[in-house]
């Protein structure tokens, strides 16, 4: 979670429009940004109203539905969908529509792990055999869908409590994380191909890993 969290800090300017699809009662935002709104969805309303920061819920079944009816042509800056991709039976058709929803330059973070329900997931996700595999499937429905700045984060450096403190906080000290893989695929929605390409880097320089190539005897 605290790397989720701190690349939506990299990632996501204040003041933006966002939508979390697949959200539960906490979107992993950080605390101390303020957004323009945030637009929740899930399938339990009641979880949806634990989420304190949202200003707008909704539920819908994107397996049987995967537009985004309510929402208007260019009204938000970022999407959002945490650890649910896996079951989504239509995703391009939900990315096209994630897409025609974003402002120019607006941004999709997917994050996901290997962990899963495996009845529930898709036959394409159970047959992947490494993270890598796992990336390169929604970079590819990213692609499809009609992004063509896409990119794969496979880790984010959390800051030391030195740096923590000359920035004023960013509520406490962000532990070094261990645990489940941890990648997130990004989209940008741009009309030219490689006019995404600073803002990939300007995250590199803030800690944002970017998946390139597997390593020999790697998980990727």
């Amino acid at each position: 979670r605290q790397q989720l969290t701190q690349l939506f800090r990299i990632l996501i300017r204040p003041d933006s429009d966002v939508l979390d699809l697949c959200s539960q009662h906490d979107s992993h935002l950080p605390s101390e940004i303020e957004y323009g709104s945030l637009t929740v969805h899930g399938m339990n309303l009641l979880e949806l109203m634990a989420n304190q920061r949202a200003t707008a819920r909704f539920t819908q079944n994107f397996n049987s539905d995967p537009t985004l009816g309510e929402l208007a042509d260019e009204s938000m800056d970022a999407v959002l969908m945490t650890v649910s991709i896996q079951y989504m039976q239509r995703p391009v058709e939900l990315f096209r529509e994630v897409r025609r929803v974003l402002r120019p330059n607006g941004i999709v973070i997917v994050s996901f792990s290997n962990r899963m329900f495996f009845t529930k997931a898709v036959e394409a996700w159970r047959n992947q055999r490494s993270m890598r595999g796992l990336a390169d499937l929604v970079l590819g429905y990213l692609k499809e869908a009609g992004f063509t700045d896409v990119q794969a984060a496979n880790g984010v450096r959390l800051p030391s409590k030195e740096e923590a403190s000359d920035s004023g906080g960013f509520a406490s000290f962000l532990p070094s994380f261990s645990g489940d893989p941890f990648v997130a695929a990004v989209g940008i929605r741009t009309d030219l191909a490689g006019s995404g390409k600073e803002r990939f880097e300007t995250a590199a320089a803030a800690g944002v890993s970017w998946l390139v190539t597997p390593g020999a005897g790697s998980i990727w």
